[in-house]
Protein backbone atom coordinates (compact mmCIF):
# COMPACT_ATOMS: atom_id res chain seq x y z
CA UNK A 1 0.00 0.00 0.00
CA UNK A 2 1.33 3.44 -0.86
CA UNK A 3 2.40 5.89 1.80
CA UNK A 4 3.45 9.44 1.05
CA UNK A 5 3.81 10.86 4.56
CA UNK A 6 4.16 9.83 8.20
CA UNK A 7 1.79 10.89 10.96
CA UNK A 8 2.99 13.48 13.46
CA UNK A 9 1.91 10.98 16.13
CA UNK A 10 4.57 8.50 15.04
CA UNK A 11 7.41 10.13 16.96
CA UNK A 12 5.29 10.07 20.12
CA UNK A 13 3.83 6.59 19.59
CA UNK A 14 4.75 5.12 22.97
CA UNK A 15 3.48 8.13 24.90
CA UNK A 16 0.29 8.26 22.86
CA UNK A 17 -0.40 4.55 23.33
CA UNK A 18 0.19 4.93 27.06
CA UNK A 19 -2.27 7.82 27.16
CA UNK A 20 -5.00 6.07 25.18
CA UNK A 21 -4.74 2.87 27.23
CA UNK A 22 -6.84 4.43 30.00
CA UNK A 23 -9.82 4.58 27.62
CA UNK A 24 -9.63 0.85 27.08
CA UNK A 25 -9.21 0.11 30.78
CA UNK A 26 -12.54 1.82 31.39
CA UNK A 27 -14.33 -0.71 29.16
CA UNK A 28 -15.72 -4.02 30.40
CA UNK A 29 -16.02 -6.73 27.73
CA UNK A 30 -16.00 -3.99 25.09
CA UNK A 31 -19.04 -2.35 26.70
CA UNK A 32 -19.19 1.05 24.96
CA UNK A 33 -20.78 2.73 27.97
CA UNK A 34 -17.37 2.84 29.63
CA UNK A 35 -15.88 5.17 27.02
CA UNK A 36 -14.76 8.20 29.06
CA UNK A 37 -15.37 10.51 26.08
CA UNK A 38 -18.90 9.19 25.54
CA UNK A 39 -18.32 8.66 21.82
CA UNK A 40 -18.43 4.87 21.53
CA UNK A 41 -22.09 4.22 22.41
CA UNK A 42 -23.34 6.48 19.62
CA UNK A 43 -20.63 5.52 17.12
CA UNK A 44 -21.29 1.79 17.55
CA UNK A 45 -25.07 2.20 17.57
CA UNK A 46 -24.96 4.07 14.26
CA UNK A 47 -22.50 1.56 12.83
CA UNK A 48 -24.97 -1.22 13.60
CA UNK A 49 -24.33 -4.95 13.44
CA UNK A 50 -20.74 -5.77 12.46
CA UNK A 51 -20.54 -9.49 13.23
CA UNK A 52 -19.12 -11.40 10.26
CA UNK A 53 -18.73 -8.14 8.33
CA UNK A 54 -15.63 -6.49 6.86
CA UNK A 55 -14.92 -3.23 8.69
CA UNK A 56 -12.21 -0.64 8.08
CA UNK A 57 -10.88 1.24 11.09
CA UNK A 58 -9.72 4.42 9.38
CA UNK A 59 -6.85 5.93 11.34
CA UNK A 60 -6.66 3.04 13.79
CA UNK A 61 -3.68 4.30 15.81
CA UNK A 62 -2.69 1.64 18.33
CA UNK A 63 -5.86 -0.32 17.67
CA UNK A 64 -8.31 0.88 20.34
CA UNK A 65 -11.38 0.83 18.10
CA UNK A 66 -10.11 -2.10 16.03
CA UNK A 67 -10.06 -4.37 19.08
CA UNK A 68 -13.57 -3.30 20.09
CA UNK A 69 -14.86 -4.07 16.59
CA UNK A 70 -13.08 -7.45 16.58
CA UNK A 71 -14.69 -8.28 19.92
CA UNK A 72 -18.04 -7.66 18.24
CA UNK A 73 -17.29 -10.22 15.56
CA UNK A 74 -16.07 -7.99 12.74
CA UNK A 75 -13.27 -8.86 10.33
CA UNK A 76 -11.20 -5.73 10.93
CA UNK A 77 -8.62 -3.97 8.80
CA UNK A 78 -6.88 -1.18 10.71
CA UNK A 79 -5.02 1.44 8.68
CA UNK A 80 -2.89 4.27 10.01
CA UNK A 81 -0.20 6.67 8.89
CA UNK A 82 2.06 6.03 11.90
CA UNK A 83 4.25 2.91 11.51
CA UNK A 84 5.14 2.80 15.20
CA UNK A 85 1.50 2.90 16.26
CA UNK A 86 0.72 0.05 13.85
CA UNK A 87 3.61 -1.90 15.36
CA UNK A 88 2.22 -1.36 18.86
CA UNK A 89 -1.28 -2.32 17.70
CA UNK A 90 0.02 -5.60 16.35
CA UNK A 91 1.50 -6.47 19.74
CA UNK A 92 -1.83 -6.27 21.57
CA UNK A 93 -4.20 -9.17 21.99
CA UNK A 94 -7.59 -9.09 20.27
CA UNK A 95 -10.64 -11.33 20.06
CA UNK A 96 -9.72 -12.25 16.48
CA UNK A 97 -6.92 -11.48 14.05
CA UNK A 98 -6.80 -7.86 12.86
CA UNK A 99 -5.13 -6.90 9.58
CA UNK A 100 -3.08 -3.83 10.49
CA UNK A 101 -1.53 -1.81 7.66
CA UNK A 102 0.50 1.37 7.27
CA UNK A 103 -0.96 3.59 4.55
CA UNK A 104 -2.09 7.12 3.76
CA UNK A 105 -5.86 7.10 3.45
CA UNK A 106 -5.85 10.64 2.10
CA UNK A 107 -4.58 9.31 -1.23
CA UNK A 108 -6.24 6.60 -3.37
CA UNK A 109 -5.85 3.02 -2.13
CA UNK A 110 -7.16 0.89 -5.03
CA UNK A 111 -6.70 -2.40 -3.16
CA UNK A 112 -9.26 -1.27 -0.57
CA UNK A 113 -11.94 -0.25 -3.09
CA UNK A 114 -15.33 -1.89 -2.56
CA UNK A 115 -14.06 -4.19 0.17
CA UNK A 116 -15.90 -3.06 3.28
CA UNK A 117 -19.39 -3.26 4.69
CA UNK A 118 -18.56 -0.41 7.06
CA UNK A 119 -15.94 2.17 7.92
CA UNK A 120 -15.44 3.43 11.47
CA UNK A 121 -13.14 6.18 12.70
CA UNK A 122 -12.52 7.49 16.22
CA UNK A 123 -11.16 11.05 16.64
CA UNK A 124 -9.12 10.98 13.44
CA UNK A 125 -10.70 13.30 10.88
CA UNK A 126 -9.49 16.46 12.64
CA UNK A 127 -5.89 15.24 12.30
CA UNK A 128 -6.10 14.73 8.54
CA UNK A 129 -4.53 17.44 6.41
CA UNK A 130 -5.99 16.25 3.08
CA UNK A 131 -9.48 15.63 4.43
CA UNK A 132 -11.14 15.57 1.01
CA UNK A 133 -8.83 12.82 -0.19
CA UNK A 134 -9.51 10.96 3.06
CA UNK A 135 -13.27 11.15 2.51
CA UNK A 136 -12.91 9.95 -1.07
CA UNK A 137 -10.79 6.94 -0.09
CA UNK A 138 -13.26 5.98 2.63
CA UNK A 139 -16.18 6.29 0.23
CA UNK A 140 -14.45 4.16 -2.40
CA UNK A 141 -13.59 1.50 0.17
CA UNK A 142 -17.27 0.86 0.91
CA UNK A 143 -19.48 -1.66 -0.80
CA UNK A 144 -22.78 -0.41 -2.19
CA UNK A 145 -25.11 -0.04 0.79
CA UNK A 146 -22.18 0.33 3.19
CA UNK A 147 -21.97 2.91 5.95
CA UNK A 148 -19.31 5.15 7.45
CA UNK A 149 -19.42 6.49 11.01
CA UNK A 150 -16.86 8.97 12.32
CA UNK A 151 -16.40 10.40 15.80
CA UNK A 152 -14.76 13.85 15.67
CA UNK A 153 -14.01 16.85 17.82
CA UNK A 154 -16.86 19.33 17.51
CA UNK A 155 -15.48 22.07 15.20
CA UNK A 156 -17.47 24.80 16.95
CA UNK A 157 -16.65 23.79 20.50
CA UNK A 158 -12.87 23.86 20.27
CA UNK A 159 -12.73 27.30 18.70
CA UNK A 160 -15.00 28.81 21.34
CA UNK A 161 -13.19 27.08 24.23
CA UNK A 162 -9.93 28.59 23.05
CA UNK A 163 -11.39 32.02 22.45
CA UNK A 164 -10.90 31.65 18.69
CA UNK A 165 -14.49 31.98 17.56
CA UNK A 166 -13.67 34.86 15.23
CA UNK A 167 -11.25 32.54 13.39
CA UNK A 168 -13.83 29.82 12.78
CA UNK A 169 -13.65 30.30 9.03
CA UNK A 170 -9.83 30.08 8.97
CA UNK A 171 -10.01 26.65 7.37
CA UNK A 172 -6.81 24.64 7.51
CA UNK A 173 -5.36 26.55 10.46
CA UNK A 174 -3.42 24.37 12.88
CA UNK A 175 -3.99 24.30 16.64
CA UNK A 176 -2.59 22.31 19.59
CA UNK A 177 -4.82 19.32 20.28
CA UNK A 178 -4.35 19.36 24.05
CA UNK A 179 -2.10 16.30 24.43
CA UNK A 180 1.06 18.26 25.25
CA UNK A 181 0.44 17.66 28.96
CA UNK A 182 0.90 13.91 28.40
CA UNK A 183 3.99 14.26 26.21
CA UNK A 184 2.29 14.27 22.82
CA UNK A 185 2.69 17.82 21.43
CA UNK A 186 0.77 17.43 18.18
CA UNK A 187 -1.61 19.74 16.35
CA UNK A 188 -4.82 19.28 14.39
CA UNK A 189 -6.33 21.00 11.36
CA UNK A 190 -9.39 23.13 11.92
CA UNK A 191 -12.19 22.82 9.36
CA UNK A 192 -15.74 24.05 9.46
CA UNK A 193 -18.50 21.51 9.90
CA UNK A 194 -19.96 22.19 6.43
CA UNK A 195 -16.53 21.52 4.90
CA UNK A 196 -16.38 18.10 6.51
CA UNK A 197 -19.93 17.22 5.49
CA UNK A 198 -19.47 18.54 1.94
CA UNK A 199 -16.30 16.45 1.52
CA UNK A 200 -18.20 13.22 2.17
CA UNK A 201 -21.21 14.30 0.13
CA UNK A 202 -18.85 15.16 -2.71
CA UNK A 203 -17.36 11.69 -2.43
CA UNK A 204 -20.79 10.23 -3.18
CA UNK A 205 -22.04 9.40 0.32
CA UNK A 206 -25.34 10.39 1.90
CA UNK A 207 -25.48 11.97 5.36
CA UNK A 208 -27.76 9.88 7.57
CA UNK A 209 -27.14 11.25 11.07
CA UNK A 210 -25.28 14.03 12.88
CA UNK A 211 -25.11 13.79 16.67
CA UNK A 212 -23.60 16.24 19.18
CA UNK A 213 -22.05 14.54 22.21
CA UNK A 214 -21.10 15.84 25.63
CA UNK A 215 -18.42 14.26 27.73
CA UNK A 216 -20.35 11.96 30.15
CA UNK A 217 -19.71 14.15 33.20
CA UNK A 218 -21.07 17.20 31.38
CA UNK A 219 -24.02 15.28 29.96
CA UNK A 220 -25.15 14.43 33.48
CA UNK A 221 -24.86 18.06 34.59
CA UNK A 222 -26.73 19.28 31.49
CA UNK A 223 -29.62 16.86 32.10
CA UNK A 224 -29.87 17.92 35.73
CA UNK A 225 -30.03 21.58 34.75
CA UNK A 226 -26.82 22.38 36.61
CA UNK A 227 -24.92 25.37 35.19
CA UNK A 228 -22.02 24.37 32.94
CA UNK A 229 -18.58 25.99 32.84
CA UNK A 230 -18.21 28.32 29.84
CA UNK A 231 -15.77 25.98 28.07
CA UNK A 232 -18.21 23.06 28.39
CA UNK A 233 -21.39 24.77 27.27
CA UNK A 234 -21.07 23.34 23.76
CA UNK A 235 -20.60 19.58 23.37
CA UNK A 236 -16.96 18.57 22.85
CA UNK A 237 -17.63 15.82 20.31
CA UNK A 238 -19.78 14.89 17.34
CA UNK A 239 -20.56 11.75 15.37
CA UNK A 240 -21.23 11.87 11.62
CA UNK A 241 -22.86 8.92 9.87
CA UNK A 242 -23.02 8.36 6.10
CA UNK A 243 -24.29 5.67 3.75
CA UNK A 244 -23.19 4.66 0.26
CA UNK A 245 -26.09 4.44 -2.18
Amino acid sequence: MSQTRVSEYDQYAAKYAEYTSWREQALTDADPAGDPFGILPTLLALLGEVSDQDVLDAGCGEGYLSRILAARGARVTGVDLAPRLIELAGQKASASAIDYRVADLSVPQPELAGRFDAVASYLVLNDVEEYRGFSETLARSLKTGGRAVLGINNPYSYMLRRGLGSAYFASGSMHPCGLSSVGVPVSFYHRTLPEYVDAFLGAGLHLTRMVDLDRPSMAERRVSGEPLPPHDQLPHFMVLAFSKP
